[in-house]
């Protein structure tokens, strides 16, 4: 059996075989369990801070390659933080869709993305945009309130 589907079939006995990891999608757990349940970025034990497999980042942005969202090479587990600096940052340059995802290709993006989420965490705009989101996300949620309001007064 390879690898690849050896790793399979451990996070479906894992998924199959216990009620705690029910309901996980296999591909992320498979990812999980691959990095050994560390942020690839910063190395953070995500298991240590969330008690479960969660906090995925597509290495390759889904936005950018709808068609890599379920694929397990380019899925790693990544703490909130580096997912939040790294957003849709492109390792591959634009380039993910011209040959597959090896284990040598997957680390090279992984290593770039590094890099860009180093940039950004000493650059001052990461620490302003909270200060900016809030008060627009803020006013989404308020005309969204003042629409159930409106919708109760004429009902």
């Amino acid at each position: 059996m390879s690898c690849a589907r050896e790793l399979e079939q451990i996070a479906r006995d894992l998924i199959s075989g216990n009620r705690w990891f029910k309901g996980n999608n296999v591909n992320v757990l498979q990812a999980f369990i691959r990095d050994g349940g560390c942020c690839v970025y910063c190395g953070k034990k995500l298991w240590d801070v969330f008690g479960v497999a969660s906090c995925g980042d597509h290495l390759l942005p889904k936005s950018v390659y709808p068609d890599l969202a379920e694929n397990v090479d380019n899925l790693v587990p990544a703490c909130a933080d580096c997912n939040s600096l790294k957003r849709d940052f492109d390792p591959s340059e634009r380039k993910g869709m011209e040959r597959a995802i090896t284990e040598e290709i997957r680390l090279e993006f992984v290593r770039r993305a590094k890099e860009k989420i180093e940039e950004r965490r000493n650059s001052d705009d990461w620490r302003n945009e909270f200060k900016v989101a809030k008060p627009l996300f803020d006013g989404a949620v308020a005309k969204y309130r003042g629409c159930l309001v409106r919708s109760t007064e004429y009902s």
